[in-house]
């Protein structure tokens, strides 16, 4: 292009028309319909709608607890049971495992609820008494009277643990051997050496071990009245070793063990339940603590697509911004 030609362009540089200039003016002058949905709007509406649903559960089940009733708590307190003593070896089940005709009676207040041992079969009568006792003094004299009853009951004693940790504090584990018979008798006198904190009665039914020793034990000597010589000997050491086993049995039947646990400490009293309203209140504070871990969880779990959208939104429009200024620079 020669120098005069654009020098006479540039003189007579052509001008737009009226009608032109003012339609573009009227476009100019018109802004663009807004966006109905844009990502402020939908961060706006969304987050006050995901906090109110969540309290709105939260409420819901703090009010279905409030509307339920207080579950009942255990009354009874509970007592650690001193280790059996050990027990022969028999072809039947051991004690521990549960028998027939076997009973447990709870923690009670009054002795004399314990059941009565059966006086037509073998039982295994095992009972436990907590007392509370005045100080140390009163705990040893309490103790040596507990062993004087059971003396004078005919039983005897098995075991005793006596132990002061602190001045005017005090603990005794006492295992009595109480004729069976007389077992009521010696709740009923060991109950008033203290305050009753909690009993405990277990009877377990011997009689069908001992029915199957003597089945055996006869059906042996049968057998060993038609053999001769090493076979005779051998069923009658089997019918001696039986036998003994059921004088084992017998000597437990006819004694009851009676565990007695003396202690000045008094326990605690029991918290009082917690009203609706704390129930209610608790319930609705876990279920937002766990709507907030939820959500923690998944923004963690989201947070490198969150981080790679973010990224691309933003690198999105800086290469707008880059290719409309390159545009105003060539224009």
């Amino acid at each position: 292009m020669s120098p005069d030609l654009v020098t006479a362009l540039r003189a007579d540089t052509p001008s737009a028309p009226d009608v032109l200039r003012d339609r573009i003016a009227a476009i100019t002058a018109t802004p663009p319909p807004p966006r109905r949905f844009t990502t402020r709007r939908i961060l706006g509406f969304a987050a006050p709608a995901v906090a109110g649903l969540s309290l709105a559960i939260a409420l819901a089940v703090g009010l279905n607890t409030a509307i339920q009733p207080a579950p009942s708590g255990d009354q009874g307190g509970s007592v650690a049971a001193a280790p059996r003593e050990s027990t022969p070896p028999t072809s039947f089940a051991p004690l521990d495992e549960p028998q027939s005709g076997s009973r447990t009676l709870a923690p009670a207040q009054d002795a004399t609820k314990a059941p009565a041992p059966s006086q037509r079969r073998a039982q295994d009568y095992r009972a436990s008494l907590t007392l509370l006792v005045e100080g140390t003094g009163d705990l040893s004299q309490t103790t040596q009277r507990a062993l004087r009853t059971a003396r004078r009951l005919g039983g005897y004693l098995v075991s005793v643990n006596y132990a002061t940790p602190e001045p005017g504090e005090g603990t005794a584990a006492v295992r009595l051997r109480i004729p069976v018979s007389r077992v009521q008798a010696a709740i009923v006198q060991f109950s008033s050496l203290g305050e009753i904190l909690a009993q405990n009665t277990q009877i377990a039914d011997l009689q069908q071990g001992l029915d199957e020793l003597t089945r055996r034990i006869r059906d042996l000597e049968r057998r060993a009245a038609q053999a001769r010589g090493a076979e005779r000997d051998q069923l009658l050491a089997q019918i001696a070793a039986l036998r003994a086993q059921r004088v084992q049995v017998n000597r437990q039947a006819a004694f009851a063990t009676v565990d007695l646990n003396l202690t000045t400490h008094e326990p605690s009293k029991p918290e009082a339940a917690p009203g609706r309203f704390d129930r209610a209140l608790d319930d609705a504070v876990g279920i937002l603590l766990a709507e907030l871990a939820i959500a923690a969880y998944v923004l963690i779990v989201a947070s490198p697509l969150l981080i790679l959208l973010v990224a691309g939104f933003f690198g999105a429009r800086a290469y707008r911004h880059h290719a409309d200024q390159r545009l105003l620079e060539r224009a």
